[in-house]
Formats: structure tokens, C-alpha cells, sequence
């Protein structure tokens, strides 16, 4: 448990996207974006290289090409330099989680999706307007197998204890 709660996760990163430089890039002639910034009293001036696909309907994406790695990424993380998730070397959050945390978490998850107050006790309320019979049918076992991992995760910790 330390060990995960001193690793870093990708959100403790600043990142850039490459959608937010769209605009730019499909106006330059040359596939490199230009960065210069200052990080603790050190100068960083330096160009990543861009590449573009082209997608199914016409047109283009683009991609950022990791300085360390060459990797295509569309999202490269700050740490002194911009680079890609797996240079940096992190997990993403919900990789970190506990196993009981992940169960609260998809449990609140489709909570939300059938308009149900948070918590883990309920009454079945009624199917969201638009949503499909199967798909509501769908949520409303997955939460009921996943509520009853929980309380049986609670008793067996509690059995443990005693």
C-alpha cells in the first residue's frame, strides 16, 4: 500500500494536446512545433516533431512525435522536457486504484448513468427517459453483482478481523 500511495500518477503532470495546437499546424509549412519556456532558472528552446495521418473521410490528424522515444502520441506530459506517458514512466490514476475502489468507482459510474442518488443502498428507480430496456436491464445487474462484491468484501474483511 505505501508504494502506491507514493506513486505518481499522470494527472500530476502538466500536459499538452495536440488538438489544442490544430489550428497552428495545419497553417505551417513545416510538421515541428516550437517550444520555449523557462523551468527552474534553465532555458528550454526546442522544436517537437509533428507528423500527420490521414483519417477516413478526408483530411488529416496530427500527432506529436515524442523527443525521447519517437513515439506518436497526441498527448505529451512535462517533466523538464515535454514527453510521452511512457518515457515519464507513470500509470494512469485509475491504474493506481484499489481493487475495492475500482468496484466504487464503476458502482458510481452507472449510478450516475441511471440518475440514481450516490450511495450504495437504493430502490430501483425508474429507467432513464431514452435509454434503451436492455441497456437499463444491463446496469441494473452489473450494479446489483458489483454491490453484493462489496458487502461481501466487507464481511470477509470483517470475519478476518475477529
Amino acid at each position: 500500500m505505501p508504494a502506491i500511495a507514493t506513486t505518481r500518477s499522470l494527472s500530476d503532470y502538466s500536459k499538452i494536446n495536440i488538438s489544442t495546437y490544430r489550428n497552428q499546424l495545419k497553417q505551417a509549412a513545416e510538421p515541428f512545433l516550437d517550444l520555449s519556456y523557462q523551468y527552474r532558472g534553465k532555458a528550454y528552446d526546442y522544436s517537437i516533431q509533428v507528423s500527420k495521418t490521414p483519417c477516413n473521410y478526408g483530411g488529416y490528424r496530427h500527432w506529436f512525435l515524442c523527443p525521447s522515444c519517437s513515439r506518436r502520441t497526441s498527448v505529451l506530459y512535462f517533466a523538464a522536457t515535454y514527453v510521452c506517458r511512457h518515457c515519464i514512466g507513470c500509470n494512469y490514476g485509475s491504474q493506481l486504484q484499489q481493487p475495492i475502489d475500482r468496484l466504487f468507482s464503476r458502482l458510481h459510474t452507472i449510478r450516475q448513468r441511471l440518475g440514481w442518488q450516490a450511495g450504495i443502498a437504493h430502490g430501483i428507480g425508474e429507467r432513464p427517459k431514452g435509454m434503451h430496456h436492455s441497456t437499463y436491464n444491463k446496469l441494473v445487474n452489473e450494479h446489483e453483482q458489483l454491490t453484493a462484491k462489496v458487502w461481501q468484501s466487507t464481511l470477509d474483511k470483517l470475519h478476518c478481523t475477529h
